[in-house]
């Protein structure tokens, strides 16, 4: 991964969605074979999400489709959405039997009713929001009594020596220059916060939060990429969360 970039002046939401409407194919073809994606986050949340057979499944930000396809191979039904359209279209390609369409996650999701979904998952999604509080009961709001949200964000140690934002408190915007998708490097916005900006804000919404996971890569790439099986053996790049309604 490279170096971030020192942060410019914000940019109007949503972020990160000229740069990911630029990445959408590179990402879509490379992001399964990348340590930080296929062998440390993926099975991260393929484990923490479990069995979901019969469930109908709400992703957040699903990106080209990559989770959408595993959950609708696996048996549940699907809806899915991101807020770069170029992604939808890469999604619907990729994934026959699941619904997608173009929203953004900071705004709220008047496509869909209450109380209608077993499960929402997100990965590595909201994190370009930079307020919570929209997602979260917007989450709340469509899941059925019992459900369970499962969603990854970069872990707050790994990402604060990765941007060393100002301090260590809070929510700041960060830049950095991806060049590990092939093609020419492109800048990606992203927000870093601390682990209250991230537990607050669920417990706020009326989340129980059930587990975290500071996730570590998967046997698999220390074959692969020993140095890289190295590295985050000792840093946790990504946190896992489940958390269910209290009420």
């Amino acid at each position: 991964m490279d170096r971030p970039n020192k942060p410019k002046a914000q940019q109007d939401r949503p972020i990160a969605l000229a740069a990911y409407e630029e990445l959408a194919e590179r990402y879509a073809a490379i992001a399964p074979q990348k340590a930080e994606n296929g062998y440390i986050e993926h099975p991260a949340m393929r484990t923490a999400i479990g069995a979901v057979r019969s469930l109908r499944v709400l992703e957040a930000g699903c990106g080209p489709g990559l989770l959408a396809e595993y959950l609708a191979q696996q048996g549940a039904t699907v809806v899915a959405f991101d807020v770069s359209p170029r992604m939808i279209e890469l999604a619907r390609a990729r994934v026959a039997d699941a619904t997608f369409f173009v929203a953004d996650m900071a705004k709220p999701l008047t496509e869909l009713p209450n109380a209608t979904f077993d499960l929402v998952v997100s990965s590595l999604a909201i994190d370009y929001v930079r307020y919570w509080t929209t997602p979260l009961s917007e989450f709340r709001r469509v899941l059925r009594p019992g459900g369970r949200l499962v969603f990854s964000v970069q872990h707050p140690l790994g990402a604060y020596l990765w941007y060393t934002p100002e301090t260590a408190f809070g929510v700041h915007y960060v830049e950095a220059t991806w060049r590990g998708f092939g093609g020419e490097p492109v800048v990606v916005p992203d927000y870093w916060r601390s682990f209250a900006e991230i537990v607050n804000p669920l417990i706020q919404a009326g989340f129980k939060i059930n587990k975290l996971t500071d996730t570590k890569p998967i046997p698999e790439l220390e074959t692969k990429n020993p140095e890289r099986y190295a590295k985050y053996m000792k840093v946790p790049t990504f946190m896992i969360i489940e958390a269910c309604s209290t009420s």
